[in-house]
């Protein structure tokens, strides 16, 4: 892997792409003339190709592209770790409030319209550029290897990019529709650890509510009451990261949903991996959600992801149903 941010004797690299021929020339030749090494690209396909190929310090897209759109291939590229890090600046004729909106929401670094003045456009490429250094410290971009992706491969990504996106968005929906589906606090954690189930492979699952301790667990599998006391232990050194202050397991309070009476089943066998987040909602720290297994590295990225992904909504319904009048004493 390089270090030297694919700046060959010091000078800064952009990717045009851009499928009018005389665009391309134009503002290939404005950043030339101010320092800049160019390499350019026909369509949105050939862009994702080129940046991988040759990792630049700035990449500009047109909106308005054969095969692949700039929108597309600005999101692919802000996706994948290897080329995240690089700014990316849309150009196009649209102007609209929904076009800036939709550019900022693939990641987009800039929006600059194609009516620019050259001084503007090399402004706007040395001030992403500065941004992204700055936002890592002044270190220098560590580089991947250059990769040579065919036409094919990009397709494929683009189809993983959008299959990870929709399954985020339905379960995100399902985490929200409960706010509208479910009444009474209790029924509200244990619909939210319900859609989490359905997501995740765990043995045990816990809402801990940090204001009264109070601690909602549901079992998905056959559990020894040692994994579940180690989970409770554990939990509890969680939630005292989060606080900062000591949380004794004594002091938790649980609420046990074991309507096939798993917990004991095969008493035997301790947690081998646990998994916690932090819940936040209105700017405060809620709870915290944790996940047991009696299995090693139950848990990976697939599951951290998710977790990450139902934090957010899962904090505000359970939240929102605890200030509603619905915890229980």
């Amino acid at each position: 892997m390089d270090t030297e941010n694919g700046r060959a004797g010091g000078q800064l690299t952009v990717v045009i792409a851009d499928d009018s021929p005389t665009l391309r020339k134009i503002v290939g030749s404005v950043l030339e003339r101010d320092g800049f090494r160019v390499v350019t690209s026909e369509d949105g396909v050939e862009a994702v190709q080129t940046v991988f190929a040759t990792q630049p310090d700035a990449i500009i897209l047109d909106v308005q592209m054969p095969r692949v759109s700039g929108y597309v291939a600005a999101r692919l590229l802000k996706d994948d770790w290897q080329t995240a890090d690089i700014p990316v600046i849309l150009l196009t004729s649209l102007d609209a409030a929904t076009d800036r909106y939709w550019g900022a929401l693939v990641g987009a670094d800039r929006f600059l319209s194609k009516d620019f003045e050259a001084p503007q456009l090399v402004a706007a490429v040395r001030e992403v550029i500065q941004r992204a250094d700055e936002s890592r410290g002044g270190r220098a971009r560590l580089v991947p290897d250059p990769v040579e992706l065919g036409d094919d491969d990009v397709y494929a990504r683009i189809g993983d990019l959008l299959d990870r996106k929709l399954f985020e968005a339905q379960v995100h929906a399902e985490v929200t529709s409960i706010a509208s589906e479910v009444f009474g606090f209790e029924e509200t954690v244990a619909a939210v650890l319900t859609v989490l189930g359905r997501v995740v492979d765990y043995d045990l699952a816990a809402v801990l509510m940090l204001d009264d301790k109070s601690t909602y667990v549901t079992l998905a599998r056959d559990s020894s009451h040692q994994q579940y006391a180690e989970f409770f232990s554990a939990i509890a050194g969680a939630a005292g990261q989060v606080t900062g202050q000591h949380v004794d397991v004594a002091d938790l309070v649980p609420r046990i949903a074991d309507p096939d009476r798993m917990l004991g089943a095969e008493d035997e066998g301790g947690m081998a991996t646990f998994l916690s987040m932090p819940l936040k909602a209105r700017g405060r720290i809620v709870g915290v959600l944790g996940l047991s297994s009696a299995t090693k590295n139950a848990f990976g990225e697939t599951s951290l992801n998710t977790l990450r992904l139902v934090e957010s909504p899962a904090a505000l319904v359970i939240e929102n149903a605890r200030l509603s009048g619905g915890v229980l004493g």
